[in-house]
């Protein structure tokens, strides 16, 4: 594990696309370009392959344990902005006002699932507004891996804790997103989530390296998969890579706190490998796991 860097506590965010370097949201051309992802969690094997058309990302193939295709998502653009990703029926729309992405709508057929509002201050993303179809309550997008710094199964525990509760009850009908920026860097996103009987508060800092974050910009069909339920601690505007995650949670049926640490092996500064650290406060334990590699188009 050469050029390990592991920082103390510590999570993940998102899913569209988005350049903080440019401050643009709806445009994605890093300069290290992902290939390939393998899951190396549970034996290697590649869980994704991304197909790019010069400096656009237009697809990306998704692939079970056993090597068979999963299913695919097209990434398709108006200009250099995204306009559109599909997955079958399954689709998010990008609406700009000139340069600036104002809304995504996500789509299950003809019927309108979630809507995303994003507002700017100084030309950084600061709060992003959802709101959820009732339709939505029993919806089960299909997951991408699209994990950077993947604590999912950890993260849902954390989140959405085993207190009895049926898991429907953890569904929500509006969130409010806050970001607070430290340089190129969001150092801490809070939440606000509406649930049917209760209100939750989320709160996450963040500490970083130095190097560069690969999905800087990324968007995945669904974005409230990232951001809430899947990978709240993957930040898709961050220039740097989380190595840190410290998640508070107020709601009304519990209230709790827990760290997550990550770590990476680098080719110059762009990650090829990430390792994931579980903390648990109450029993002192830790687990560290090599989670993903990369390969790259350079």
């Amino acid at each position: 594990m050469k050029k390990l860097a592991v920082v103390f506590a510590g999570l993940l965010l998102l899913s569209a696309f988005y350049a903080c370097q440019k401050d643009k949201l709806g445009e994605y051309n890093p300069k290290s370009k992902i290939e390939k992802i393998y899951d190396e969690s549970d034996g290697r094997y590649m869980k994704e392959h991304w197909l790019w058309d010069d400096v656009m990302l237009k697809r990306i193939d998704y692939y079970r344990k056993s090597g068979n295709l999963d299913y695919s998502q097209n990434y398709i653009y108006d200009g250099k902005h995204l306009s559109r990703i599909e997955m079958g029926e399954q689709y998010s729309e990008f609406l700009y006002d000139g340069d600036q992405l104002t809304t995504i709508n996500t789509y299950d057929g003809s019927h309108k699932v979630e809507t995303y509002t994003f507002t700017y201050e100084k030309k950084k993303v600061t709060h992003i507004s959802i709101i959820k179809d009732l339709f939505a309550k029993n919806f089960v997008p299909g997951v991408p891996m699209n994990f950077f710094l993947p604590a999912n199964d950890k993260v849902l525990k954390t989140i959405n804790p085993d207190n009895g509760s049926k898991r429907e009850d953890y569904n929500y009908s509006k969130a409010e997103i806050d970001f607070i920026w430290d340089g190129d860097n969001v150092q801490y996103m809070k939440m606000h989530l509406t649930r049917p009987d209760s209100i939750q508060k989320l709160t996450f800092t963040y500490v970083y390296d130095q190097g560069v974050n690969p999905f800087n910009g990324f968007f995945i069909l669904f974005p409230e998969r990232q951001l809430l339920n899947d990978n709240p601690s993957y930040l898709f505007c961050s220039k740097n890579n989380v190595v840190s995650v410290f998640v508070t949670d107020e709601y009304d049926v519990h209230s709790h706190s827990d760290s997550f640490t990550y770590g990476y092996e680098y080719y110059k500064k762009t990650p090829t490998k990430v390792y994931t650290t579980f903390i648990n406060h109450k029993t002192g334990l830790m687990d560290s796991t090599l989670l993903y590699s990369y390969q790259y188009l350079y």
